[in-house]
């Protein structure tokens, strides 16, 4: 289970974002650093909402069947975004900057601000916090948080790679590399809401 929440905060992150593309920009001109703060204060960024979905679900939540009808909400999220990542052909581009130092406190920041600025991203971590769940005390205890928490960190795993990678340079960092991510994410994602979607279903059977 904990290496699955892993793959699944890696595929939640891997399709280029608002958080990727600005790790992208700072990353191809400052190096590793310059991309990992901004992942970094994303990071804390989706923490602070996982947070938030587990204590509204804490209320929300007080059935089996309540689990069920959330999880299954959840799961239809993460195949939308599967499909979405599939046929996202869109092509992106990244400006130059001459400054290359590296500013820890601005870069986590705008992560931070970017992670949280969509207004559905809290239902969207209620639903997919109510996806990974098996049953309704993952909600009523500590248990459940601790288990998601490990999104995080594929989050995080996945932010230190793809530094990595802009650590390298444009060369290997192209369009169709950031191609080749989206559409295995895409893939994973929707393979993750069929497992969940087939869990919930089987709930409410």
């Amino acid at each position: 289970m904990f290496i699955e929440k892993i793959l699944l905060g890696i595929s939640l992150s891997a399709p280029i974002g608002p958080v990727s593309i600005e790790m992208i920009k700072r990353g191809l001109q400052k190096g590793f650093w310059g991309a990992f703060v901004v992942r970094l204060g994303g990071a804390v960024g989706n923490t602070l909402c996982l947070i938030a979905a587990y204590f509204g679900l804490g209320l929300l939540i007080h059935s089996e069947k309540d689990v069920a009808i959330c999880s299954l909400a959840g799961s239809l999220v993460l195949m939308y975004l599967g499909i979405k990542s599939l046929f996202d052909k869109r092509k992106h581009e990244f400006s130059e900057n001459e400054d290359n130092s590296i500013d820890v406190l601005n870069g986590m920041f705008t992560g931070f601000i970017l992670s949280i600025a969509n207004p559905i991203g809290l239902l969207f971590w209620v639903t997919i916090f109510a996806a990974t769940l098996d049953h309704v005390n993952g909600v009523q205890n500590l248990e459940g948080l601790f288990e998601n928490s490990s999104i995080i960190l594929g989050v995080l795993i996945w932010g230190a790679f793809l530094s990595g990678l802009l650590e390298i340079g444009k060369r290997v960092f192209n369009n169709k590399l950031i191609s080749w991510i989206t559409t295995v994410a895409g893939l994973m994602l929707f393979g993750f809401g069929l497992k969940f979607a087939y869990k919930a279903i089987s709930l409410l059977a």
